[in-house]
């Protein structure tokens, strides 16, 4: 009864968002009763690429053009986010893990690495603890996973019946700027593209309300169910920017701890999204952790 009451507005088409920022390479399976947009790009072992809240696979754009010869990557839009659009039964436990379960079946992957940021982040550890028998080595790019005071365009989307009145909302376009710059080390490295990129994702029909609803389930349950960190044997790399301002950089020491088999590396000039502030060096160091002889 309440859906009726909030109709959503200023909705942008499916249709011309993918007009606008769909690639030629773009492919597309039905999960879950979702059409999931995703990349299939190169050849070797498999590295899956997980994107951020309110992001998409476009995010790793720079990451598969300078890996794509040494593995064969698949990056996708999570349920919730991107082409993808909201899933049919909103939030609940373990909704990624098993997910990435059955889309990992899907294209018929037995094995495979992962590299997720932030909100990919717990996609990829929850993964990883809950399925270890498909997940080789993990990388966790300023994760989501312990407490953290959220920016505060996301703080709003956690108040009551906030999945409802997101779809009335119009996120002005300075303010939405002014929020994304926060997730840059150096603001000035944001460019015009990404910014229309990531508003017209916002604005995609649905994406806003399915957005609010991830944000409600995580301050619902307050947090995370790290728990699953326990079951983490696989080598993994932590990747962080010094001047992340969303999630703080002592949270390195908090997943080392937690998880055993665990390195980390900080860069000083980036912020919460170093692999598109900083490309080369994060995929470089990327590269020679996923093809060093650290199996377990």
């Amino acid at each position: 009864m309440l859906n009726g009451l909030f109709k959503e507005k200023y909705a942008l088409p499916l249709e011309e968002v993918k007009r606008r920022h769909e690639y030629d390479d773009s492919r597309y399976i039905r999960i879950q009763g979702m059409d999931v947009h995703y990349r299939d790009i190169g050849e070797g072992p498999v590295l899956i690429l997980l994107h951020g809240m309110f992001s998409s696979l476009h995010t790793w754009e720079d990451w598969i053009n300078i890996l794509k010869d040494d593995f064969r990557i698949i990056a996708l839009d999570a349920p919730n986010y991107g082409f993808t659009g909201p899933h049919p039964k909103g939030m609940f436990k373990n909704i990624y893990s098993e997910f990435l379960n059955e889309f990992t079946d899907a294209l018929n992957i037995q094995e495979c690495m992962l590299a997720g940021n932030s909100l990919g982040g717990w996609m990829s550890w929850e993964f990883a603890g809950r399925y270890p028998e498909k997940v080789k080595k993990v990388i966790l790019i300023d994760s989501a996973g312990f407490f953290f005071v959220v920016p505060w365009l996301l703080m709003t989307m956690a108040f009551p019946l906030s999945p409802l009145i997101s779809r009335t909302m119009k996120f002005p376009r300075g303010a939405f700027k002014a929020v994304l710059k926060q997730v840059y080390g150096n603001p000035g490295r944001l460019r015009k593209e990404k910014l229309n990129l990531y508003y017209d994702l916002m604005m995609r029909e649905g994406n806003r309300s399915s957005g609010a609803r991830v944000v409600h389930y995580i301050r619902n349950n307050i947090g995370f169910r790290t728990g699953y960190m326990k079951g983490i044997t696989q080598p993994t790399l932590v990747m962080w920017g010094r001047k992340d301002r969303w999630i703080p950089v002592r949270h390195v020491k908090e997943f080392c701890s937690k998880i055993r088999n665990c390195r980390s590396v900080i860069y000083d000039d980036a912020g919460h999204m170093p692999m598109e502030e900083l490309p080369e060096i994060t995929a470089q160091d990327a590269r020679e952790f996923l093809l060093a002889d650290n199996n377990r």
